[in-house]
This record gives C-alpha cells, structure tokens and sequence, in this order.
C-alpha cells in the first residue's frame, strides 16, 4: 500500500503534468477563467486519465512492439478514454476538450516510456490527475485575484498565467526528494 501512496505523491506534486512536465499548458490557458470551469475541466481529465489508465492495465498485454503502432495505439486509448470521460461525469464539454487534451496523451506516453504496468497504472494516473485538478482550481483562483491586481498591459492574460506557472513550479521543485 505504500507503494500506491508513494507513486500518488510522486506524481500529484514533485511529477506535476503542468508544473514540471510542461504537459496541458493549454488547458491551464483556456480553462481556468472561473473556478468553475477550472474544477470541470479537471474532473473531466480525472476521469479521463482514470480510464485510460484502466484500458491500458486491461489491454497491457496486447501493446504493439513497434514504436509506430505503441504512438498509434496510445493515441487510440486517449481518444477513447476522452470521450468515455465526460459521459461518466455527465458534463458536457465541447468536442474542442476532446481533441487538445495533450495532458491524458502525454501521460499515456509517460507510462509507456516509465514502463509501468499493472495497477500502478492506476495509481500514476490516479496522482496525476489528482495534481492537474489541484493546479487547474489554484490557478483559476490566481487568476481571479489578478484581475483585480495592477498588472502591466504587457503582462496581462496568458504572460501572466505562463509565469505564474512557472514560479509554482518552481515551488514544486523543492519538494524533490
């Protein structure tokens, strides 16, 4: 048990999708004007990556060889897994969401390249969702309190948010151990 909590921290804060691997940068653009939204588009992402993770411990065994047909067949299970997503938490979400959502494929990518297998499927999925819901909700309350801030009309919108990001990151990075 252990184990399943160790990878569930790992991944939700010292192997954040957003903050350290750069993955779903344009969800943390477009979803998280409100709290709200923010909150929906990671409950759809929960789910998702939940799902995919499933696939991928129930088909493990018939995973391609060739690195051509693994991409084609991660790029299938995330399609099918964004798609299953929103209908198991009953939102509805533009077909926009299904397409970009870079986060659910880099993370299907990431557990091929890790090699991980079985449950533990489950449980990076499980912490990495967990992490990009965290950021999405933290990030879409700081922009909220930026708007009201006096931010330079340089600075204003997604500047802003990309280096916010970026110093939450940063933040994040001392917690490597």
């Amino acid at each position: 048990m252990t184990d399943g909590l160790d990878i569930l921290i790992e991944t939700a804060i010292t192997g954040n999708l957003v903050l350290i691997q750069g993955l779903g940068l344009y969800a943390l653009t477009r979803y998280t004007k409100t709290v709200r939204g923010a909150a929906i588009a990671g409950l759809n992402t929960v789910a998702g990556m939940l799902v995919g993770a499933a696939i991928l411990w129930l088909l493990g065994d018939i995973v391609p060889t060739s690195p051509t047909s693994q991409i084609g067949f991660y790029v299938v299970v995330a399609f099918v897994s964004a798609i299953v997503a929103p209908w198991l938490t009953r939102q509805n979400t533009s077909a926009e969401y299904h397409v970009v959502d870079t986060a659910l494929i880099g993370l299907l990518l990431l557990l091929a390249v890790r090699g991980v297998t079985g449950v533990q499927n489950v449980w990076v999925a499980l912490g990495a969702s967990l992490g990009y819901f965290v950021v999405l909700v933290i990030m879409a309350t700081i922009r909220e309190r930026l708007a009201l801030a006096p931010v330079p009309k340089a600075f204003q919108g997604v500047p802003i948010i990309l280096i916010t990001a970026g110093l939450l990151g940063i933040a994040l990075l001392g917690f490597r151990f």
